[in-house]
């Protein structure tokens, strides 16, 4: 197995840094939790919920893996994806600084990559598959000629301030009416660091005409969070990326190669979380990538076994995420938040409305339909 990257670790991303629930139960399941553990981090237990209207709950954040030592964690991008890099380098050759730049086909069927070494290197690497873990703009998913489903989109803008007030070490989520049916996070680290962003519907941001830095601007200067930013410092630069919303319609494999995380576009629609989908991927890629090479069968019908049970894993979620994010209203927020509140056996089901992370089931259905009452 051969990994190239383009670049060299460690490098930074912009992040929330938030690792949910789901997200380390694959890195549990992975062998890597105290690896994980022994990075510069930050563990919370908590998440607070606030509404356009000032109401506020906070609520436990519920562990996937029973057994886990946290249930959720706030980790710098920058030492993360170091960590898995490393990890992989254990299990295969790995050689960085190699741009792919073309994909190598033989009687239509991915056969492997061209690559530039640099100083005008080329060199070609033969394979019986391709994964493209190359980003939303993926190289592979180009060169297949797959849709990119661009009104799937969301944006997220994000930096790190000093002497944020107010902090109490949970994870806060702000719907405010600046970034409506998106949010504002406040993510404390493990120093004097806040990661602070928000996301938004890529369709929102264009229909208003404001770009996604001017709304997270407006968003601190609101009257919720002017007063707890008055002496904050910027640590950085605002800096805005795309995020691929998933999609079940998306195609994302083809004759000899498919496509995992962001490149597959597999970013949660209400909550914006991206890496707990991707390791997921990256396990279902790699179950069918064995069976695949083992039957001597790397084709597109050889591999149609990895969009079939990716999809069919994510689309409940997606699909109830999706209809969740087009009920963030200012009185449906408050409803829930303000039940949350009453109800505390409820809260943990409430707090997966509020993110987008609840399934598809009978009682919530019936809350969609008293939410309903609200959008208007």
């Amino acid at each position: 197995m051969l990994l190239l990257d383009s670049r060299r670790f460690p490098r930074e991303k912009p992040c929330s840094d938030a690792l949910s629930s789901a997200a380390i139960a694959s890195i549990r399941e992975l062998g890597l939790e105290d690896r994980l553990l022994e990075l510069p981090h930050a563990k919370t237990r908590e998440i607070a919920f606030y509404g356009p209207n000032g109401e506020s709950v906070t609520v436990p954040i519920p562990k996937i893996d029973k057994d886990a030592r946290a249930a959720a964690v706030i980790c710098r991008r920058v030492l993360f994806d170091e960590m898995l890099f490393e990890a992989a380098r254990e299990e295969c050759e790995v050689m960085d600084w190699c741009r792919v730049t073309e994909l190598l086909k033989e009687n239509g069927r991915i056969g492997g990559v061209r690559a530039d070494r640099g100083g005008g290197r080329m060199v070609e690497f033969t394979a019986s598959a391709v994964v493209g873990a190359d980003g939303a703009n993926s190289l592979v998913g180009r060169h297949l000629g797959l849709p990119r489903y661009p009104d799937y989109r969301a944006l997220a803008a994000q930096t790190y301030y000093r002497q944020v007030t107010g902090l109490r070490g949970n994870l806060e989520i702000h719907f405010l009416e600046e970034t409506l049916p998106g949010y504002l996070w406040i993510y404390p680290s493990e120093t004097s660091q806040t990661n602070v962003g928000l996301t938004i519907p890529l369709a929102v941001s264009r229909e208003k005409r404001i770009k996604p830095a001017k709304i997270f601007q407006a968003a601190l200067a609101s009257e919720a969070l002017r007063e707890r930013f008055t002496y904050a410092e910027r640590m950085d630069n605002i800096y805005v990326r795309v995020l691929p919303v998933g999609n079940p319609m998306r195609e994302i494999h083809g004759n000899g190669a498919l496509l995992v995380g962001d490149a597959a576009g597999l970013v949660s629609p209400c909550s914006s979380e991206g890496v707990a989908n991707a390791l997921l991927s990256a396990k279902v890629a790699s179950e069918t990538l064995v069976r695949a090479i083992g039957a001597g069968d790397c084709s597109e019908a050889g591999l149609c076994d990895y969009p079939y049970r990716l999809w069919k894993l994510l689309s409940p979620q997606l699909e109830m995420a999706s209809r969740l994010s087009s009920l963030r209203t200012p009185k449906a927020i408050g409803s829930l938040i303000r039940s949350a509140s009453r109800r505390p056996h409820n809260a943990g089901w409430i707090s997966g409305v509020l993110i987008g992370s609840a399934l598809p089931s009978e009682e919530l259905e019936d809350l969609l339909a008293y939410l309903r009452f609200f959008i208007n």
